[in-house]
């Protein structure tokens, strides 16, 4: 159809090319030729892909939060129940180098009364660590044995892949088997047929980290953890010449 060269191609080209476009609304577009490159007629698709794997690392924020009247007091208290914290912690089996210091704070706690206004009662001392946990089995034990030492203040918890390339690049296949599917169905449908690729975009690549929970656990003295499933995708634009 479209290799035809007649007095009355523009008006065939645009009655057909509307119909394409109409059809292919929610995304897929077939495109009227390019005015630069005569006679060349294109398909441009968006491929997309979801992968769901078992994660197998997690991470978590893990606390120590304490308040004194005096503000070396306040620390010294709070550097031996963060010790003792980190010492439970590698005692389970995690390698110093899963534990790393994320903020370390010092903050002055203030009456705001009308009788002592702006006046300093204490200090709130907090020292908070990223633990990375490579067996997952242990996380609800992790997390309890952090509780029962001394940390009080727990978050962040997510579950992730240590190695999303290979992953990545399963989405990135997929994708791009998706973007060639739709360029058939719509090629077909017009009576044409699919030909090179004139051009290839990666729009988005996306390994989410999730927190999960609320599981039950076999376990009574560990935290009840689920670590569920984690959503690899990947989102293609792929332009197709038209045969």
């Amino acid at each position: 159809m479209f290799a035809r060269r007649t007095t009355n191609r523009p008006f065939l080209a645009v009655s057909v090319l509307t119909s394409l476009f109409l059809w292919g609304c929610t995304g897929d577009n077939v495109f009227s030729p390019d005015d630069s490159i005569v006679g060349e007629d294109r398909i441009e698709v968006v491929g997309y892909a979801q992968v769901a794997v078992e994660p197998d690392i997690a991470s978590a924020q893990v606390g120590v939060q304490t308040f004194a009247a005096d503000a070396v007091e306040a620390v010294t208290v709070n550097n031996t129940n963060t010790e003792a914290v980190l010492t439970a912690l590698q005692a389970l089996g995690i390698a110093e180098e899963d534990l790393q210091t994320r903020s370390f704070s010092i903050s002055p706690q203030r009456a705001f009364s009308e009788d002592r206004p702006d006046s300093v009662i204490g200090f709130w001392v907090s020292n908070t660590v990223e633990m990375t946990l490579r067996d997952l089995n242990q996380v609800g034990q992790m997390l309890q044995v952090a509780v029962d030492s001394g940390a009080n203040t727990i978050y962040g918890l997510q579950f992730t892949v240590a190695d999303p390339d290979s992953v990545e690049d399963l989405a990135r296949t997929m994708a791009v088997e998706d973007a060639r599917r739709r360029a058939d169905t719509l090629a077909e449908a017009a009576g044409v047929q699919v030909g090179d690729v004139v051009s290839m975009r990666e729009s988005s690549i996306s390994v989410p980290s999730f927190f999960r929970g609320g599981a039950d656990s076999d376990a009574s003295s560990a935290v009840p953890i689920e670590p569920g499933s984690v959503d690899v995708s990947a989102t293609v634009e792929v332009v197709f010449s038209i045969r």
